[in-house]
C-alpha cells in the first residue's frame, strides 16, 4: 500500500489558521480583560479550542492499495473502491464552493461542499477530483498530484 503526503497548505490555508489562532486568543485576553463571568471565558475558550483541534484531526491519512484508496483520519475509516471510479482528474481553478458542512479554512477544507462532494483538501491549488460512478464526488489534494492520478489510473487500467 502506497502512501500519499498530503499537499502542504497553501497561503490562504495557512492565513486562516493563523487568523483563527490570533481571533481566538484576542477574544479569550478581550473577554478576561471585561471581567466576563468565568463560565462565559470558560465555554468560549473551550469551543474555540475545540474547533481548532477538531479541524486538525480531520486532516486525514490517503493510501492506494491494489483496488481501493484508502482514507483514514481520527473521525473517519474509509475504502474507495478503484473499480467504482468513473474518472479521475486534477483540478487547477477556483471557483465559488459552498460548504455545506465541515470546516472551511483552517488546516484545510474537509467535509460536505458544493452538497454532496466530500473534500479533505489542505491545499486548494492541488486538487484532484474523483468523480464515482455514482455522480458521487471525492477531492484530495496530494502533494504529488500528478503520480497520485497515474497511480490511480494505472489500477483502473487492470480491472
Amino acid at each position: 500500500m502506497k502512501e500519499f503526503a498530503n499537499a502542504k497548505m497553501d497561503k490562504w490555508t495557512l492565513f486562516y489558521t493563523i487568523l483563527y489562532i490570533f481571533f481566538s486568543i484576542g477574544m479569550v485576553i478581550f473577554m478576561f480583560n471585561t471581567d466576563a463571568p468565568k463560565f462565559a471565558l470558560i465555554t468560549l475558550g473551550s469551543i474555540l479550542s475545540g474547533a481548532f483541534i477538531f479541524a486538525y484531526f480531520m486532516i486525514p491519512k490517503i493510501s492506494l492499495g491494489e483496488n481501493a484508496i484508502h482514507v483514514k483520519n481520527a473521525f473517519v475509516n474509509f475504502k474507495i473502491s478503484i473499480q467504482d471510479i468513473s474518472y479521475v482528474e486534477k483540478v487547477e481553478k477556483l471557483g465559488l464552493n459552498i460548504r455545506t458542512f465541515g470546516a472551511g479554512g483552517v488546516f484545510g477544507y474537509f467535509g460536505y461542499f458544493n452538497g454532496n462532494d466530500v473534500w479533505y483538501v489542505t491545499n486548494i491549488y492541488k486538487k484532484v477530483k474523483i468523480t464515482m460512478k455514482s455522480g458521487k464526488i471525492y477531492m484530495f489534494s496530494p502533494e504529488n498530484t500528478e503520480d497520485f492520478i497515474q497511480q490511480i489510473t494505472n489500477l483502473k487500467s487492470k480491472i
